[in-house]
């Protein structure tokens, strides 16, 4: 049951030019695109949101069709016709649940490693979504990456990396971390919308009209790239890119992959108010 409030999108904005919306993944913050953002700020305006139940939006989290009625809210208040949406991981069902209620605020689709109707769903999402026992198993989870962020021997290996990657993923993990309570209650409610509302993204698929690329890595063992593959065949107009070598968490390790599909779709997009 989604909660009856939801409140407004924190969102940060930066830059100048067709609009570009970064749904996070679960779960996360809009931190999450930090290798991303300053490589598309120089041709888009880029509106990057904690999604609700999150970061610094915070409240009680929703499934995918509250994120994508909040979504609209924060594009009404932004004073936006539409944007492109690109979405993670969990947020891919609120990106492709927003392409359905509201067609015409989304002139393009970026699914980035995103979950997808007829996606199998293991014993562990299971045992996630499942009340009391979900928020336990998913508080423990969450202690061990705390633990993980917190050791010296980590942060030590992390700084040794020329490229200083490892260390800013472990910084952007910290605060996920620190969530406590409200971080758990917000991973189990996702985790029943995977179950309750997933599937019923299904029959309408095929009516979505907006440009589309699907990002998958080879080597994703969270989601699997024939989950993209089921999303390329059915919407019409999609594109797929399977990345070799890549594994989940694309936004980190693959940010030029994720600009140059935004671009990709940019270009093949609707002005806002022409139809489809």
């Amino acid at each position: 049951m989604e909660p009856s409030y939801v409140p407004p999108l924190y969102a940060e904005v930066s830059g100048e030019g067709p609009p570009v919306v970064l749904l996070h993944g679960q779960p996360g913050t809009g931190a999450d695109w930090q290798w991303v953002v300053p490589r598309l700020e120089r041709e888009f305006t880029v509106i990057v949101p904690d999604r609700p139940g999150y970061g610094r939006t915070g409240g009680t989290a929703t499934g995918f069709g509250g994120n994508a009625r909040a979504l609209a809210r924060l594009l009404d208040r932004l004073d936006r016709a539409d944007a492109i949406l690109v979405a993670h991981s969990w947020a891919g069902g609120a990106a492709l649940a927003a392409a359905q209620q509201i067609p015409e605020r989304v002139s393009g689709l970026v699914l980035v490693a995103s979950v997808g109707p007829g996606e199998r769903m293991a014993w562990d999402d299971r045992l996630l979504a499942a009340p009391v026992l979900g928020e336990l198993i998913a508080g423990l989870a969450l202690a061990g990456v705390g633990l993980l962020v917190g050791s010296k021997r980590v942060q030590g290996l992390a700084n040794r990396r020329r490229d200083g990657r490892v260390r800013d993923a472990l910084s952007a993990l910290a605060p996920i971390t620190n969530g406590g309570s409200r971080v758990r209650q917000s991973f189990v409610i996702e985790q029943r919308a995977m179950l309750t509302e997933l599937d019923a993204l299904r029959p309408g698929l095929a009516a979505i009209s907006s440009p589309t690329t699907i990002l998958n890595g080879r080597a994703d063992h969270l989601v699997p790239p024939e989950v993209g593959e089921t999303l390329q065949r059915s919407i019409p107009d999609a594109t797929r890119r399977l990345l070799a070598g890549a594994g989940h968490l694309l936004p980190h390790d693959r940010p030029d992959a994720v600009v140059e599909a935004v671009r990709e779709v940019a270009s093949r997009s609707r002005p806002a108010g022409t139809g489809n």
